[in-house]
């Protein structure tokens, strides 16, 4: 039975996958958590890792050292750099990390994705939703809220998305010399400004300011409301990708 390890950050990104999977167990090792599942003659460990370089790259090492994965795939939600639009899927050919981030092996580098489970990939998504995106993934330490932030890394790096994980989950799967890839959907896009600073979130004391933020400026609300709707609609096109694709790997 083929091994797969798919990797999100956050619990709405877990269940948009989820939803594509039938369910075995629950399964909690270590500092993760997870779910067991299948489809056909394929085995899908879904892990939430929680967002940022450092968790992610903590969770998936000890992931990798724990499981034999043929494929690690890296999926959830993108900032678009480039014309998308919301739900459109991105497919990876190369992940870098760019940005003041902490110091690490990972700087400059350029780590590939495997071009055939990529091009897996893309004949799924074909088959799901229209004209899947590929090209170069950016991993960023922090959230780009504004869409000048979003101009100014995709200039520096080429990039056709940005997410905060993936650069460090090809990491761990190049040391153990797994095939690995990036299929997520663009939750915002690259001309747009987020409705407020989201890295407040991230910070012990931020939330706070974030409230204070919402509540000063009720207007807030309503970009929060369109946000999340944008990211119900790529929850929705990744469960369909899904579907798709674990059917393909059993080809």
């Amino acid at each position: 039975m083929k091994q797969v390890g798919v990797f999100v950050a956050t619990r709405w990104e877990f269940n948009a996958v989820r939803e594509a999977v039938a369910v075995d167990k629950q399964e909690r090792t270590g500092t993760f958590r997870g779910i067991v599942g299948r489809q056909g003659h394929v085995q899908i460990r879904l892990i939430q890792t929680g967002m940022g370089i450092e968790r992610a790259g903590a969770v998936s090492r000890e992931a990798l050292a724990a499981y034999s994965f043929e494929l690690v795939v890296s999926t959830g939600f993108a900032c678009a750099l480039s014309s998308a639009c919301v739900g459109d899927l991105l497919i990876g050919t190369d992940v870098i990390l760019y940005g003041e981030a902490p110091a690490s092996s990972l700087s400059s580098l350029s780590l590939a994705c495997s071009i055939d489970y990529a091009d897996a990939a893309v004949r799924a998504a074909q088959k799901a939703v229209p004209a899947p995106r590929c090209g170069r993934f950016v991993t960023v330490p922090r959230v780009l809220w504004r869409a000048a932030q979003k101009r100014e890394v995709a200039a520096a790096t080429g990039g056709i998305a940005a997410d905060m994980e993936s650069a460090a989950i090809a990491r761990s799967a190049h040391e153990r010399r797994v095939p690995f890839i990036i299929v997520r959907a663009a939750s915002d896009l690259a001309e747009e400004d987020l409705p407020l600073d989201f890295n407040l979130f991230l910070q012990p004391a931020g939330w706070l300011r974030g409230l204070a933020r919402i509540v000063t400026h009720p207007s807030t609300l309503v970009g929060c409301h369109r946000l999340r709707m944008q990211s119900l609609e790529a929850a929705a096109r990744l469960t369909a990708f899904y579907g798709t694709f674990f059917d393909a790997l059993q080809e």
